[in-house]
Order: structure tokens, then C-alpha cells, then sequence
């Protein structure tokens, strides 16, 4: 849906949740994607009902070079990966104004190109108008991301929401926590300052250093933020990002709408995302699981027994005992509920 459709969620209870797994996750991998990932992980987010995904180079379009990290793919290549993958998800890229070009834009534009995300310094926020308007011109959707917000106070970070509405080319403004660095009482101040100076759709971009970056997307939506950032398993630049399937999980926990079932994301996560990891990050989707179903990790050896009698799904097991007991299943309990998903299965 196009986000001048989306008013604060304060009143509609829909968020989307954006994944940047394609695009923020290159940090960790250094930028080696290709585009045979980018199709199955754009594959898999559709399914999820993951409706937004941003993709290429971790510093956007433009940017692979010997300086920023040579990507495995061409911008081209990405944009066209995703572009031959999705039917229903819109797809975007992040840019950078002086790392890429007018050009850049352009030509993302003609592949297809849904969205982009403009980052720049908070502090020169105004001098990315040009490519924001160009962008626009373009037809695409717009999201500012000032990045490194908290370099501005958060009334300064209202006062520049009010004049960025000015601009009529942004559709999306985002306070971004580029370092990881806050806490959610000031990301819900930062978000509260920009929704009473303007009527742009709100997001966040967060990192994870301080172990707060899904806490602060729920401060962001708690305040009228519609859009909100994730990456599947956290994965990202530094300590990552929020992680997608636990964000979407958290979200659609709270009562808001987000369209996104976490279940479906662990398969994407351990077919398509593990096998590029080049270290642990971010929580396993067995672990998720457990806070998920309320499943203690203590009755975990007896489940893995069964599974040496029955050809079953441990995820699936865990999630249909737990439907039952969670709190003391008994081992007759799980062999039963074992017998039966082997014959459906």
C-alpha cells in the first residue's frame, strides 16, 4: 500500500514492518549476495507477507566500488532478481546522495524500482532535497532517513520533520538510530517531536548495540510510527538490526496489524540465510520459538528423543504440544502428538 494511504497507526493498528535483510545484512557478509539469493529470500519474505524489501549494496545504489566493499551482484543485477521474484511485495534500495547519482536513480526507476530510501546527515538533511524531489519526479516512493538522528535534539528533530513536510516529495520520514545507541523512551520522544510537526508516515531504523533495537520499535509504533525496520536473525552492520520474525511476532502480539506470520520465516532463515553467515548473530529461530509457544528449554532433551522414533519437525512438534501444555507436557503427550504429525506430514 502506498504510505500516504497509511495514516499513524495510532488509529488504523497497521504497521509494516520493512526488511532490509538484502540490503543490511550485506554488512555482515561483506556485501556478497547474489542474485540467486536475493531471488529465494525475496521469494520467501512474499510468502511470510512481508510487503516492503529493500535490497542491494549496504551502502545503496551506486556504491560497490574498491572504497565502499565491491558487491558479488550489480545494482542492475539485484534490481532484477527482485524484480523477477516478487508479484506482490513492493521492492526499493537505499541511496545515498554523493555515494550515488542522479543517475543511479534513474535508472533504478526504469527496472522497476517501487521505493527508495534517501539516508543523509541530520545535520545536512537539507542538502539531499535535490535527489529527494528527483526521486519523487520519478515517481517513486520516498522515505528521508536522517541518519545518526540523535546528533539533533529531539525538538530539532521535529523542527526538521516540519520543514521536510514542506518539501512535498517526501512520503516517509524515519528517526534512525544509526549507532545503536538509544533507548526507547528517547526514540518515542524523537517520534512524538515529528508526529506534532508534521503529517508524514513515520518510521524507525534502529541497531541493535545496546540489545534495545527491537524494544525501540515498539517505542517508535507505540508513539504513531507506521514503518519499522528489520533484518532476518538481526543480521547487520555492528551488533544488527531488529530481527524481522521476532519484530513481527512482538508486533502482531500487541494487537497491531502487520500481516507477517514468523513461523514461515524460519524456514527462509535456515534454508536461504544461515548457510551465508559468517558468524552467530541475532537469536535462532528454535530459541524464538521457545518465547513464542512459552516452550522451556528444559523439556527440550525429551522432544529430541522422540525424534529418533518419528520422522517429525522439531519447530512444529514444539509449536503443537505447546498448543496443549507448555508449561509440563508429558512424554506421552509428545510421542502422542509425534504418532500424529507423522502420518500428516
Amino acid at each position: 500500500m502506498h504510505p500516504n494511504n497509511w495514516g499513524s497507526n495510532l488509529e488504523t493498528k497497521k504497521v509494516v514492518v520493512l526488511d532490509a535483510t538484502l540490503r543490511d545484512s550485506g554488512y555482515a557478509i561483506h556485501f556478497q549476495f547474489s542474485a540467486r539469493d536475493t531471488r529465494n529470500l525475496c521469494l520467501g519474505l512474499e510468502k511470510a507477507g512481508v510487503t516492503m524489501i529493500e535490497v542491494g549494496h549496504g551502502l545503496g545504489l551506486g556504491a560497490s566500488s574498491v572504497k565502499h566493499g565491491v558487491a558479488l551482484e550489480t545494482d542492475e543485477d539485484y534490481l532484477h532478481a527482485a524484480a523477477g521474484a516478487l508479484t506482490k511485495a513492493r521492492f526499493g534500495a537505499f541511496f545515498i546522495p554523493g555515494i550515488g547519482t542522479k543517475d543511479d536513480l534513474t535508472a533504478a526507476a526504469r527496472m522497476g524500482m517501487q521505493f527508495v530510501r534517501v539516508g543523509y546527515e541530520v545535520t545536512e538533511i537539507d542538502l539531499a532535497r535535490p535527489y529527494v524531489d528527483h526521486a519523487k519526479n520519478l515517481g517513486l516512493d520516498v522515505s528521508l532517513n536522517p541518519m545518526k538522528s540523535y546528533a539533533v535534539t529531539a525538538s530539532e528533530f521535529g523542527q526538521i520533520a516540519e520543514r521536510v513536510e514542506g518539501w512535498a516529495s517526501v512520503d516517509i520520514l524515519c528517526v534512525v538510530d544509526s549507532a545503536g545507541s538509544m533507548l526507547p523512551d528517547e526514540v518515542g520522544e524523537y517520534t512524538q517531536a515529528a508526529r506534532e510537526h508534521c503529517s508524514l508516515a513515520l518510521g524507525f531504523h534502529g541497531h541493535n548495540n545496546l540489545g534495545m533495537a527491537n524494544a525501540n520499535c515498539l517505542a517508535a509504533v507505540r508513539e504513531g510510527a507506521s514503518f519499522v525496520d528489520g533484518t532476518l536473525r538481526g543480521l547487520g552492520r555492528s551488533a544488527g538490526n531488529a530481527q524481522t520474525e521476532i519484530l513481527a511476532y512482538a508486533l502482531n502480539k500487541a494487537g497491531y496489524q502487520t500481516e507477517i506470520d514468523p513461523v514461515t520465516l524460519f524456514d527462509v532463515i535456515t534454508n536461504y540465510l544461515e548457510p551465508l553467515m559468517l558468524q552467530q548473530q541475532g537469536i535462532p529461530p528454535l530459541e524464538v520459538l521457545s518465547g513464542m509457544t512459552q516452550f522451556h528449554s528444559s523439556h527440550m532433551p525429551r522432544f529430541r528423543r522422540v525424534l529418533a522414533k518419528f520422522d517429525v519437525n522439531l519447530k512444529r512438534l514444539i509449536m503443537e504440544v505447546s498448543k496443549i501444555d507448555c508449561i509440563n507436557p508429558s512424554n506421552d503427550l509428545i510421542e502422542t502428538v509425534a504418532r500424529d504429525l507423522s502420518r500428516t506430514d
